[in-house]
């Protein structure tokens, strides 16, 4: 009998190591597979990926679609679709702009925000630095200082080696940014009243369509997260939520052997 699938979406930047153990966590009743971030059209709409997808389904579909940050769209994607029976969203990103007026952010908590960037800066200006390695030196100080306090030495160092892989990706995608920043600023200064390109994702959020959706999500958040989860809660047919701490179910191991739970418990929930 074929298991049923699991399927793993990371967050940008990420690969499949972004999981550690969760997927060897479900005791032999799924198996995982793994969509990495290198074939996610993270810059365009959803078809690209809802063509693609499908064909690591043994029948064209999967039991759980489980993503993290900002793949969330991707996992609403298939299940729109009819693609998924259930999600798993791991600190997902509502991909709206504003926030919905029910998504109360607590300000507070979130500290001096007129210099929440000061630690990642050292990041933009390696831009332009020739040297590719001392590129991804540079980002792997500032992931060392900026890590979850938490967050356990496996755990670090397993980030260390994602960021390392990717550095060049990271880098890559800051110079795209930079670039359509400073083409923005001559736009309006050309001219004032040209209306700015909306990603196609952004068009249409995910969240303002999640009452439309049958399938039952689960969401799994740091402390800080809770507020979207409920946000989410208040609008899926069926919701569960699991709030596992900073590192939002994958640090450390306990949270881990939590977010495999809360994998088994939607299987169970779909059937």
């Amino acid at each position: 009998m074929t298991l049923p699938g699991v399927l793993f979406i990371p967050d940008r930047f990420y690969d499949y190591r972004l999981w550690s153990d969760i997927p060897d966590r479900l005791q032999g009743r799924a198996r995982a597979i793994h969509f990495d971030q290198h074939d996610l059209p993270w810059t365009s709409g959803n078809g690209e990926f809802l063509e693609a997808a499908p064909r690591l389904a043994s029948d064209g579909s999967f039991h759980i679609v489980a993503t993290y940050g900002q793949a969330a769209r991707f996992g609403f994607a298939l299940a729109e679709a009819g693609l998924a029976r259930g999600l798993v969203l791991f600190q997902p990103s509502l991909d709206s702009i504003p926030l919905p007026d029910d998504v109360q952010v607590d300000r507070a908590a979130l500290g001096d925000l007129d210099h929440a960037l000061d630690p990642f800066m050292p990041i933009l200006g390696a831009l332009d630095e020739p040297d590719p390695g001392r590129r991804r030196e540079i980002l792997l100080e500032v992931v060392r200082a900026t890590a979850e306090r938490d967050l356990e030495p496996a755990g670090l160092e397993l980030l260390l080696a994602m960021y390392s892989d990717h550095a060049e990706e990271i880098f890559a995608s800051l110079r795209v940014f930079a670039a359509e920043g400073d083409q923005a600023q001559a736009a309006d200064a050309a001219v004032p009243d040209e209306p700015l390109q909306i990603p196609p994702w952004l068009e249409r959020p995910w969240i303002d369509r999640l009452t439309e959706l049958t399938v039952p999500v689960t969401t799994v958040v740091s402390d800080r997260g809770r507020v979207i989860a409920e946000a989410i809660a208040r609008r899926a047919s069926d919701a569960e939520i699991v709030v596992a701490g900073d590192g939002a179910g994958l640090e450390p191991a306990a949270n881990r052997a939590r977010a495999a739970d809360a994998i088994l418990r939607m299987l169970d929930r779909i059937g």
